[in-house]
């Protein structure tokens, strides 16, 4: 064997060997990868609530109220599919893994909804509404932090205003924060947290929904 014909053994076994492992490259690349991603869902409390625990007042047909809910704005920072945890008081962290199973917007909306229906006894229609719809209040919500740190610790920060029947006059509105404990690092337990303190400020706009309606059944216009 001449040295000529040696180095083109020796390269057509590079070049195969190449070939080979580029094709290799190429399946382990265009693979189906498996999907680890994991989903979540905010949990009325009014879901989980025992039904001894229930403290809604019982309506009459005749004593029905028409509570409407919303507009209901969330920070543009949690408009997205993924769990944002805050990680420092400036610095968010966005799950690789984690995220939510319908739009936080939705999810948030319609835990309220839930809970402000059994903690109020009011029939609660999210906004918008037709103008046929008779609304007896409003209920608009201004969401400035929803979400938990890094200690696990989630917390509802919101601005909530009651209007009246015409949308038009304020007849309470006040800034509130919440917190529930959770344990860190772990979404399933951030996400019943969150879900408690929307029950929370749920709890804390019916009572005061029952306190203006007892205030206008003592004062009838």
């Amino acid at each position: 064997m001449t040295l000529t014909s040696f180095f083109r053994i020796i390269l057509a076994g590079a070049i195969a060997a190449s070939v080979s492992g580029c094709s290799y490259l190429a399946k382990a690349i265009l693979a189906p990868q498996k999907d680890i991603s994991k989903f979540y869902l905010l949990t009325p409390t009014a879901d989980t609530a025992t039904p001894t625990s229930a403290t809604a007042p019982t309506q009459s047909s005749s004593d029905s109220f028409t509570l409407g809910l919303g507009p209901i704005k969330l920070p543009p920072y949690l408009d997205r599919p993924e769990i944002v945890t805050r990680a420092a008081p400036n610095r968010l962290e966005l799950s690789k893994e984690d995220r939510w199973g319908e739009s936080l917007q939705n999810g948030f909306t319609r835990a309220m909804q839930r809970d402000l229906a059994a903690q109020s006894g009011a029939v609660v229609i999210v906004f918008p509404w037709y103008n046929t719809v008779h609304i007896d209040m409003q209920v608009q919500i201004d969401v400035y932090r929803f979400e938990t740190d890094s200690q696990g610790v989630a917390t509802l920060s919101a601005k909530w205003t009651i209007l009246d029947s015409t949308g038009k006059n304020i007849l309470y509105t006040v800034e509130t924060r919440l917190t529930q404990p959770s344990k860190p690092g772990d979404n399933t337990e951030a996400a019943a947290a969150l879900s408690r303190t929307i029950g929370d400020l749920s709890s804390q706009i019916a009572n005061m929904i029952q306190q203006l309606r007892s205030h206008q059944g003592a004062h009838p216009a």
